[in-house]
């Protein structure tokens, strides 16, 4: 069952992330650091704004949706037109607050309207995302992850190329109203298809209360772990200013999220599954399943980060722009073992908070966790400048994964999937000892065999650590067994 849902989501887990990643690199060959550290601030800014205001009923919809019945579905309907509506006005006016801090003074109409459609695009398109998620509309949820990502860079691409020897050269703003085009056409295509009914009369109070409980938590809990993924950047830009930015963003936002990246390859299909056997009443089988998408989850992010550490001084030369190489070579490594520990912590530990309805847990988590990355970014950065701020954060996430997998052992009974990460992690240190001996590259053709070279190195010394299980796996397919 997990494979098989795996496969469904693949194309929206493979495709959105990796136009995400192909961004990052395009973009820091038209924008320079200062407009570049000005894009990804908007990213950042949207990212928080979505989770302090839709986030919890996004959560909440996930979690409760797929077992709903059709008064709780109708009470639902209601809310979330309420929660819907309200946003443009609460996105608007954090996002005016965020420009009246970043600049100075208020901002120009054009920037303030599409930094707008940027945000509230974007916001919407995650939301229903999860919504799609949670009523298994597999289209709808490729539609919705992937159209903006592609669809943005393409029209960014089209437009820088299209001004590339003129005066109206591309810019912050013009890369963000490619994207907002790009969700606003996949939030039509969404609307049509999902089941959304409009209902403006009086909520219910005790799904008020519901949601508070549940999704309220998760949402400060999300807000919260944005500082030390996201708002790093603002730590930066207040210490060294939007150049600096722009410097640290490249490197960082790449490990970030080759790492999610990875992450979400194989985690869109499992959580769900868990909360299916949760619902009938099969809750030790609903935590072995989370091991098992535990599991999944380590094969495939280990060596992956392994990989990406190995390799990181000749993709740092090669993909960035010139200004940007020096500071991704030492801040890419750093980067990826974060990317590597947060996504570890949300789709592994976290799963059993939210099994268990300990949404109050990892809010207390998250809190220590933001409080220590304050103090290691901030004394990180005077001390050793960019590299210092992401050790700061690093340490912080850390600390925070490690009291979150203790909780979710010790607590909640998850199973450890001990034997299974013994493996991986020998294959994954096989791979890097082989990279690690390989002579200096030079060239993309060069990169793309040390990787498939690194790949085939870890799937070897995994298919022989899992000899036996193959062996047994081959009797029970027919035209194998033969």
């Amino acid at each position: 069952m997990l494979i098989r849902q795996t496969a469904l989501y693949l194309p929206a887990q493979l495709l959105g992330p990796l136009a995400q990643l192909a961004a990052i690199v395009l973009w820091t060959h038209w924008l320079d650091p200062g407009e570049f550290g000005a894009f990804t601030l908007a990213l950042a800014a949207q990212e928080a704004i979505y989770l302090l205001f839709l986030a919890f009923w996004s959560y909440y919809l996930l979690r409760f949706l797929p077992g709903a019945d059709a008064p709780a579905r109708e009470r639902m309907d209601t809310f979330e037109s309420w929660v819907l509506l309200a946003n443009l006005a609460l996105q608007a006016a954090a996002l005016g607050l965020v420009l009246r801090y970043l600049a100075g003074t208020p901002p120009g109409a054009a920037a303030f309207a599409v930094l707008f459609a940027f945000a509230f695009t974007r916001s919407y398109c995650t939301h229903l995302a999860e919504r799609a998620k949670a009523g298994n509309d597999i289209l709808a949820y490729t539609a919705l992850q992937c159209g903006g990502p592609i669809g943005g860079l393409a029209l960014g691409w089209l437009w820088a190329h299209l001004t590339r020897d003129g005066a109206a050269r591309i810019g912050p703003l013009q890369v963000l109203g490619a994207y907002a085009i790009a969700q606003a056409a996949s939030l039509l295509f969404a609307l049509l298809r999902l089941p959304l009914r409009w209902r403006l009369r009086r909520a219910d109070r005790g799904l008020l209360r519901a949601v508070a409980l549940y999704g309220l938590p998760l949402a400060l809990s999300g807000a919260l772990a944005w500082v030390p993924g996201n708002g790093i950047r603002f730590v930066v830009e207040h210490g060294l200013g939007l150049a600096a930015v722009g410097l640290f963003a490249a490197g960082w936002t790449l490990g970030q999220r080759a790492c999610a990246f990875a992450a979400m390859l194989v985690t869109a299909a499992a959580f769900p599954i868990a909360l299916r056997l949760e619902a009938s009443g099969e809750r030790g089988r609903a935590l072995q399943q989370l091991a098992d998408n535990g599991a999944l989850l380590c094969a495939v992010l280990l060596p992956s980060a392994a990989g990406l550490i190995a390799l990181s001084a000749p993709l740092s030369q090669l993909a960035v722009s010139a200004p940007y190489v020096a500071d991704t070579l030492v801040i890419l490594p750093i980067a990826t073992l974060a990317g590597l520990v947060k996504n570890l912590r949300s789709h592994f530990a976290n799963q059993a908070f939210l099994l268990a309805r300990k949404t109050g847990w990892t809010l207390a988590i998250d809190a220590l966790e933001t409080a220590l990355f304050l103090i290691g970014a901030a004394l990180g950065l005077r001390a050793l400048g960019l590299a210092g701020a992401a050790w700061g954060a690093l340490a912080a996430v850390s600390v925070g994964a490690a009291l979150s997998f203790f909780v979710a052992v010790r607590r909640l009974d998850m199973p450890l999937p001990s034997a299974h990460l013994a493996r991986i992690v020998l294959a994954s240190a096989a791979m890097s000892a082989a990279l690690a001996l390989l002579p200096p590259l030079a060239g993309w053709p060069a990169l793309a065999l040390a990787t498939a070279f690194g790949g085939a190195v870890y799937a070897g010394v995994l298919a022989l650590c899992y000899r036996g299980h193959l062996r047994e796996l081959r009797g029970r397919i027919p035209f194998l067994s033969r």
